[in-house]
């Protein structure tokens, strides 16, 4: 799954207009009646906004949308439109009703191009989504708004906006339901569908599904997994801040979370593990993003803070092992991220791709777990509570989460945050200079680039068992001399990956993502037959983060960066041989219908250089890669039979090169 779990709030920058200054508006509700016909792909709206403010009011309202009736304060009057924007004086009074008519046909259902943000108006019998950034309702950027929302639509088809049902009912062919606002946003999404609801009560809150009915049978593990999951953040942080939480299932292949509520694409709720892993993530944004709320100008923490909460601790609890694997994993896809592609954490606003996901998630994540190191478990529980209750309901930025922390753990942390939320980039470790003697061992530690001021752990094997050492350092060379009780086995410096730094990939095992994260990369389609040719294109623009550059089969012999092959199998085996590169892997061949594997080739100028071969026995063996294979990033090799993954894993790991063992 790449981007699942992507508040609205989260994505909904403040992008003000500079015009919109000529307005001064405190505050909006609608009172909106709209009613969505699916089949016909028909929308009509009406809107009554009660605004406080004065001056000229721009609002958004999709261009699709046909104005039929406006009204200020009982009294028709005249609008100006231009593209999205809807502008309407307000005089100089302060307080005003606008009352909207329009109506308009929505876009059928389309293929998933460019992310939730950019999503038309969408209706169709399998499923309609009126996005928040949409516009089907009028809104002025920036502003806030609460609503009362009346929604109608023909059965089978019900539909559902985040806030609390205050009716619903069903009449002569027609579903209606009633929402209000719990708390006030710039833009409501709209989801309606075919859905079959199921219900369950969980202390004062009401759990639902609006299922498709293919997933029917899976509502009750999903209301029993989300109870479960609001019980274990409850205990963390605080009271579940709305009065529900809905799961709603839809044809887009998106992951998506509001307040209250979060829409899946209908193939991933149907994954075994879904329910233990991007549920807990979405129930937890309603701590984090829509709880408390996000200063996009000071960056989003709450994609990092979610991600360790929920992603990275849930799987921690399934089995301890996960947590030393996860952040293994973190620090790989880090070092695999192009330098020219890093950023610091504070920059990060939303996910679009595969690199700032590595940094908004995984290193902001990776913060989380060395701020928990740094100022104990304890202090970190009661810092994430106290958060919790002095930003519940408000904005608050990562300032707001260092006050936190600082004012529990009695610690000045000004340092730490701006090594890790200001800087970008990671410190690189190296060892060198090992002096054991009978009763001590002093080695060389260093930085390369500026210093950053680490605590780093070490530990000592010796036949009786580990001993644990911490060394804190803040300059390019440091050296460090520990005292011995008994002869070491081994030595190893940060072996359980706690601090965020950047590998050394000559050092570590290739990856998928070592070619597709860079903008470098070539690919190179190696196939006589054209519709093999057209789908290896397809494949290759969907694995790339950035648009692929392709290169003809004759060109490599020119080229010294990452690339990427992809064709038929024996064609691709032949192109392999002629040119030195590395071959199948004998435990790969002739297995499943298509395999997946990444090495390095050695360049023209020596230099190792990433690769990544996809070869298939058909043009149909490639295609069924199209959807599952741009997942799997972070392995080293998979095989496929159709779409299935019959086996996929990293090579082997060579000795760390910050370990050392002893004769």
């Amino acid at each position: 799954m790449k981007a699942y779990c992507l508040s609205f709030l989260f994505m909904l920058l403040v992008s003000l207009d500079p015009l919109c200054a000529k307005a001064d508006i405190t505050s909006i509700h609608h009172t909106i009646k709209a009613t969505l016909d699916p089949q016909q792909r028909v929308l009509e709206v009406s809107d009554n906004l009660k605004i406080k403010g004065s001056g000229e009011a721009i609002f958004q309202l999709a261009p699709n949308l046909i104005v039929t009736n406006i009204k200020k304060n009982g009294q028709p009057i005249v609008h100006k439109r231009q593209g999205n924007t809807l502008r309407v004086e307000l005089g100089n009074e302060n307080q005003h009703n606008i009352k909207l008519k329009y109506r308009g046909f929505l876009t059928r259902l389309p293929p998933m191009r460019g992310g939730a943000r950019r999503m038309p108006l969408i209706a169709s019998e399998k499923g309609s989504y009126l996005s928040p950034w949409s516009a089907w309702h009028p809104y002025v950027e920036g502003i806030a708004a609460s609503y009362h929302l009346s929604l109608t639509l023909p059965e089978p088809h019900k539909a559902i906006v985040p806030g609390r049902l205050i009716e619903e009912r069903s009449k002569d062919g027609f579903y209606s339901a009633v929402f209000e606002s719990e708390i006030s946003t710039v833009g409501i999404v709209l989801i309606a569908g075919p859905f079959v609801v199921n219900e369950r009560r969980h202390k004062k809150l009401v759990l639902r599904t609006y299922f498709s009915p293919e997933l029917a049978d899976l509502s009750d593990k999903y209301l029993k997994s989300t109870a479960r999951h609001i019980d274990y953040f409850e205990e963390l942080i605080g009271d579940y801040p709305f009065s529900s939480f809905s799961i709603v299932s839809g044809p887009l292949p998106v992951g998506l979370g509001f307040s209250g509520m979060t829409y899946m694409g209908e193939r991933v709720l149907r994954l075994p593990f879904i329910r233990f892993t991007s549920l807990g993530h979405e129930v937890l944004h309603n701590w984090w993003g829509n709880g408390v709320k996000i200063d996009y100008k000071k960056g989003n923490w709450a994609e990092g803070l979610t991600t360790y909460m929920a992603d990275y601790a849930l799987s921690e609890k399934r089995e301890a092992g996960n947590a030393k694997r996860m952040r293994t994993e973190w620090l790989r896809d880090y070092a695999a991220l192009p330098p020219q592609r890093d950023h610091s954490v504070r920059s990060f606003i939303g996910r679009d791709h595969d690199a700032s996901q590595i940094i908004g998630y995984n290193k902001a994540a990776f913060f989380f777990h060395m701020l928990l190191d740094k100022v104990g478990k304890e202090n970190f529980k009661h810092s994430i509570r106290w958060f919790w209750d002095q930003h519940r309901f408000q904005t608050a930025s990562w300032e707001d989460i260092q006050k936190a922390f600082e004012k529990i753990s009695n610690l000045n942390l000004q340092t730490f945050f701006e090594q890790w939320i200001d800087r970008s980039g990671a410190p690189r470790l190296k060892m060198s200079n090992v002096n054991l003697k009978a009763n001590k061992i002093s080695f060389t530690l260093s930085q390369q680039g500026p210093p950053y001021l680490l605590n780093v752990p070490i530990k000592l094997t010796t036949k009786n068992g580990e001993e644990l050492f911490r060394a804190s350092i803040s300059d390019k060379v440091s050296q460090i001399d520990l005292q011995l009780s008994e002869a070491p086995i081994s030595i190893s410096v940060d072996p359980g990956f706690d601090i965020f730094r950047r590998l050394d990939t000559s050092k570590t095992v290739p990856i998928l993502r070592d070619t597709t994260l860079s903008a470098n990369s070539v690919a190179i389609l190696i196939s006589t037959d054209k519709v093999m040719k057209k789908v290896a294109k397809q494949l290759a623009t969907k694995m790339m983060d950035t648009p692929p550059n392709f290169i003809k089969a004759s060109q490599i012999s020119e080229y010294n960066g990452p690339v990427l092959i992809i064709g038929k199998a024996q064609e691709v085996e032949k192109f392999l041989h002629q040119n030195n590169f590395p071959t199948t892997p004998k435990a790969l061949q002739g297995r499943g219908s298509a395999r997946v594997w990444a090495a390095r080739r050695k360049s023209n100028n020596g230099a190792p250089q990433p690769l990544i071969v996809i070869e298939a026995s058909s043009p149909q063996a490639l295609h069924n890669l199209l959807r599952p294979l741009p997942h799997y990033g972070r392995r080293s090799y998979l095989v496929f039979e159709e779409s299935t993954v019959l086996e996929a894993g990293v090579w082997p790991a060579e000795s760390s090169p910050l370990s050392v063992t002893f004769n």
